[in-house]
């Protein structure tokens, strides 16, 4: 069967102009390079690097006398633009940013820290990460970002082991010790020869003990003897583009001649090709005429994925593999047809959204985790769907624009108490500012709900930003921080009615039969003090009057809530709230007047 908006786009524009081939092709360098970033080009770019992965692969998990046969190790796509190689969903998720190995930056970020991968590693003893670049062989998020962050884990899970292992450690000598391999631990630094001078590794070198007291002062790693029984080996990257393995920097050998059983290996894979001499590439512009079938050609971009903001019209990895079959030869397609069928996709995409279609099937992840020992869940609007979100959750808290249309007759023939309260919090950077307006409001929600003994439900469209963005906040106010999360006792005793204004009575007496604002389980006094222009003050004043901490010191500072986050991390491995949401939070615990 076709694809319904495919199948319109190409009706409605019928036949005409043609694709290009070598006798119409342009001749000019700047014409080319604009229609070498339409989504064609860009996405036979793709289609071939990705159809070629499995030959790249192969040969590179089965070298000759080298390593053992490790085809069983999984592909994981580094975000954001090695996910366009891989059709198939992976284990985790993971995000090793360029600019973090940047020269002169050559940081481990305290946000990305990458952990499930750890548990992927644990599992299978290696993997192979694909990620590209349009202009050079290895992207630097493999050249420099990985080393480090490999470098930096191997020394705290170090760090910590000898803690662990220690008369009045954090655990026990016989609880550690079997997960280990003494011998042997290697927590030297290795980068690609080809990429990384001598000069340089030793400049990062240099730096790699200043970062792991960085880790391990910021207590950012919120589990360290899950990680110490977790690593067992210490972690190393190899490298392959071009067809070829890459030297390290110090080292002459090639990393076939390594023992990879000593290692949890990340075998760093760029699928791309690129014009080389002597090693070397022969310039930046790496534009290629490639001949399709018939007269139709395209122009081959290496790491064609890369900066897919200047040319995927909206369309994401998920939705192209969803639709691979359907959109066929792309060759034989103009840039124009191309692009009316990426809009008719993105656009069927979002209809679906609003209508709880499945937009995204490879998504194999759970529409919601619990949080901890906590009674609080983070999950997708799926997780939020009636009438079956009533068999698992008591209490759900709506952050997004759209609500079921059958949720409020759901509660009303259930059988049992429902409470349900929706934020309208715009999607991304369409939101200003209601996510700060409104968290005063849902943190209330939960809290109440949670003491309670009630399953609490936070959800958002996919339960990465906002609804993660709410429960950090909860986390950094009415949890310990340590792992596994669990409500504050204190908080049993904090009395929201005291926002109030001695104006209701008691919330339990209200939740007998009084008037609560709509299925919240909330007063409706307590609503409109949360809604108003001084929410935000208000309610950190009741925090501040039932914590006793002083309203001279804020609440929460920018590690306490990266601890937060971390926190969550381990239970929603998904949580990735995005740096516009980090901020808004940032702002709305130390940004109060009442703090200068």
């Amino acid at each position: 069967m076709g694809d319904p908006p495919i199948d319109n786009a190409r009706a409605e524009l019928g036949g005409g102009a043609k694709a290009l081939s070598p006798t119409n092709k342009p001749k000019n360098k700047r014409e080319k390079r604009k229609i070498a970033n339409r989504a064609r080009h860009r996405l036979l770019s793709i289609r071939k690097d990705a159809n070629a992965i499995e030959d790249v692969i192969k040969p590179l998990l089965i070298a000759d006398d080298a390593v053992t046969v490790h085809d069983d190790w999984p592909w994981i796509a580094n975000k954001q633009c090695g996910s366009w190689y891989l059709p198939k969903p992976t284990l985790c998720s993971c995000y090793f940013k360029s600019t973090d190995g940047h020269v002169g930056t050559y940081n481990v970020s305290l946000k990305r820290l990458n952990l499930p991968l750890l548990k992927v590693l644990s599992g299978h003893q290696g993997c192979v990460l694909v990620d590209s670049s349009v202009r050079k062989l290895l992207p630097d998020s493999f050249s420099r970002t990985i080393p480090i962050w490999a470098c930096v884990l191997n020394r705290i899970a170090k760090r910590y082991r000898e803690e662990l292992s220690g008369d009045g450690g954090l655990g026990s000598t016989s609880s550690i010790t079997k997960y280990w391999n003494d011998t042997d631990w290697d927590v030297g630094l290795y980068t690609p020869a080809s990429v990384v001078s001598p000069e340089e590794h030793i400049v990062i070198s240099d730096l790699i003990d200043s970062r792991v007291d960085l880790l391990y002062q910021s207590k950012a790693i919120v589990d360290p003897e899950g990680l110490a029984k977790l690593l067992t080996k210490p972690v190393r990257a190899v490298w392959w583009s071009n067809g070829r393995y890459h030297t390290d920097t110090l080292s002459s050998a090639v990393n076939e001649s390594l023992d990879w059983d000593k290692y949890h290996v990340i075998v760093c894979c760029n699928p791309s090709s690129y014009i080389e001499e002597d090693g070397k590439l022969l310039n930046k512009n790496h534009i290629q005429w490639q001949d399709g079938p018939g007269d139709n050609g395209f122009y081959y971009t290496p790491g064609a994925a890369d900066d897919h903001d200047t040319w995927a019209r909206g369309l994401t990895p998920e939705l192209l593999w969803m639709h691979e079959h359907s959109l066929g030869d792309l060759s034989s397609l103009t840039e124009d047809h191309v692009d009316a069928i990426i809009d008719d996709v993105v656009k069927s995409a979002c209809q679906d959204a609003l209508g709880d279609t499945p937009a995204s099937p490879q998504i194999d992840a759970k529409n919601a985790n619990k949080i901890g020992e906590s009674n609080l869940w983070i999950g997708s609007r799926r997780a939020g769907r009636p009438p079956e979100c009533w068999d698992s959750f008591d209490a759900i808290l709506n952050v997004t624009e759209n609500e079921y249309p059958n949720m409020i007759k759901s509660m009303e023939t259930s059988q049992k108490p429902c409470f349900y309260l929706q934020l309208v919090v715009a999607e991304g950077k369409r939101d200003k500012t209601q996510l700060e307006r409104l968290l005063p409001l849902g943190l209330a929600f939960l809290l109440h709900h949670m003491r309670q003994g009630r399953r609490t439900l936070v959800h958002c469209a996919q339960g990465k930003d906002r609804s993660v963005a709410i429960a950090v906040a909860s986390v950094a106010l009415f949890c310990p921080k340590v792992y596994p999360l669990k409500l504050s006792p204190r908080c049993e005793e904090w009395d929201l009615e005291l926002l109030c204004k001695g104006e209701v009575l008691s919330i339990g007496e209200l939740e007998q039969g009084a008037s609560l604002y709509g299925h919240s389980g909330l007063p409706l006094s307590l609503i409109r003090v949360l809604l108003s222009e001084s929410a935000r003050d208000d309610f950190l004043r009741w925090y501040h009057a039932c914590s006793k901490v002083p309203t001279s010191t804020s609440l929460a500072t920018k590690e306490s809530i990266r601890i937060s986050l971390h926190l969550i991390q381990q239970d929603r491995e998904v949580a990735d709230p995005t740096r516009s949401t980090m901020q808004k939070l940032n702002r709305f615990f130390m940004s109060s007047s009442m703090y200068r």
